[in-house]
């Protein structure tokens, strides 16, 4: 009896170290599992860390690469300390209807560029895919608070509220000019007195009051050099306007030697309007066409754009610019610079002092003078209302050596990637990315 129990209690240890064996076996996956976890984000931080070592390399080429192309915004984008962005902290933050240069395209999200202010270093630019990936979650974000009945000022740090609704494009423009020159024509038929709900037109058809917005591209293609246009003080074609701009444009040949150039533009281009180039069928076209065809505007403006690939100061000497409005709505976004005579005793001495001749057209003269005056002084970018010529010069010299230095940096490269080295290793957690439309 003894025998037995003490084999039957043999074995059960046996047993029992078996079981405890097979359940140490079974213990060791956990263990194996974390080893493989723990390559696995080795393996992943690795891969972050090569890739964000190759963006670093680009941006280091692309500080010597020249501009590719320029842009004008149309949104608000504030990118800092943005996560998705390919080295964090080296995001480009910028205003509405600011100016960059473009250097090279990096993926589908991101270019290289940088802001075309004095002192602002390159980095990673928004592309249109990524502003309207981020407009379309923002817009998501803001019908989902507003059904639930939440504020929508301010969704996760990012402002958004009604006005950041996309505008009409520049497309609908001269079609509103025109409705609006007809209206006022005939004020009893203006929309403004009618319901509304609709516009009924004859034949009882429904018109729809609102008509379908498109939104406005995130950005303009712009010359990379913006083109100089001289405005006043009276009208071109005539002595004293055409000496007094004559005498500034040799100013800046003198200044700027070997580094402007001065374009002689007989075209209106002031008939380059993104509208009418995207569709030469409208109407407006076929008013103006007996003045200048729309081809050789267009071949004008390709002019001006391949100039200003040089990088050179580009002054323009246009024939038909009289206005600044002319100029507001095209693909050229210049430089307006208003030539102001600010008595207008003082602009009807000189008229009289160029003879007979140029005393034909005095009526004429004062008007567009007193016209030009009238107009909003936020159009114009520079206004010499210097009382000596010399003064006025200098004024609008000083202008163009600072933008001069914004568009070439040159001169901040002595540790052009000091900088966005600092950034990229100390770069820290911040706000979200904003986008406003205007």
């Amino acid at each position: 009896m003894i025998k037995q129990s003490v084999k039957q209690e043999s074995s059960f240890s046996e047993s029992s170290s078996n079981s405890f064996k097979r359940q140490g076996s079974l213990g060791s996956y956990p263990s194996q599992h974390s080893d493989t976890d723990v390559s696995y984000d080795e393996e992943k931080t690795l891969k972050v860390e090569v890739e964000k070592e190759a963006a670093l390399e680009k941006l280091r080429k692309a500080e010597f690469q020249g501009v590719a192309f320029a842009v004008r915004t149309n949104v608000t984008y504030k990118g800092k300390d943005d996560d998705d962005v390919p080295i964090p902290g080296t995001a480009v933050s910028f205003d509405v209807k600011e100016f960059l240069h473009i250097k090279e395209k990096y993926d589908e999200k991101w270019w290289i560029g940088r802001l075309v202010k004095d002192g602002c270093g390159i980095g990673f630019i928004p592309s249109p895919a990524k502003l309207e990936s981020i407009r379309q979650m923002q817009e998501t974000k803001f019908y989902k608070n507003k059904s639930g009945g939440t504020s929508t000022s301010s969704i996760d740090g990012n402002t958004f509220s009604r006005r950041s609704t996309p505008p009409s494009s520049y497309a609908g423009d001269e079609q509103e000019e025109e409705e609006q020159e007809s209206n006022s024509l005939n004020p009893k038929m203006s929309s403004s007195s009618l319901p509304s709900s609709a516009v009924k037109e004859g034949g009882g058809r429904r018109k729809a009051f609102f008509k379908k917005q498109e939104p406005i591209p995130f950005y303009d293609v712009v010359p990379s050099m913006r083109p100089v246009v001289l405005i006043g003080p009276s009208l071109k074609g005539y002595e004293v306007t055409d000496m007094m701009q004559k005498a500034i444009f040799d100013y800046l040949k003198h200044r700027f030697e070997g580094r402007v150039s001065i374009l002689r533009v007989s075209a209106d281009i002031s008939l380059g309007k993104r509208s009418v180039l995207n569709n030469p069928t409208r109407r407006v076209v076929e008013k103006s066409i007996a003045r200048s065809s729309l081809a050789e505007v267009q071949r004008e403006i390709d002019r001006i754009f391949d100039s200003a690939r040089s990088m050179r100061l580009i002054v323009l000497d246009a024939d038909t610019i009289n206005y600044p409005g002319q100029l507001a709505k095209t693909c050229l976004a210049p430089i307006v610079v208003c030539i102001k005579i600010s008595s207008q005793k003082v602009l009807q001495r000189l008229i009289r002092t160029r003879g007979k001749s140029q005393m034909k057209h005095l009526t004429v003269q004062m008007v567009a003078a007193e016209k030009l005056a009238a107009c909003n002084q936020e159009l114009f970018d520079v206004i010499l209302d210097e009382n000596k010529l010399e003064d006025a010069c200098e004024h609008l010299g000083d202008y163009l050596d600072t933008y001069w230095h914004a568009t070439h940096p040159e001169n901040t490269r002595a540790n052009p990637m000091s900088s966005l080295s600092k950034t990229a290793s100390n770069s820290t957690s911040g706000s979200h990315l904003q986008v406003f439309t205007r």
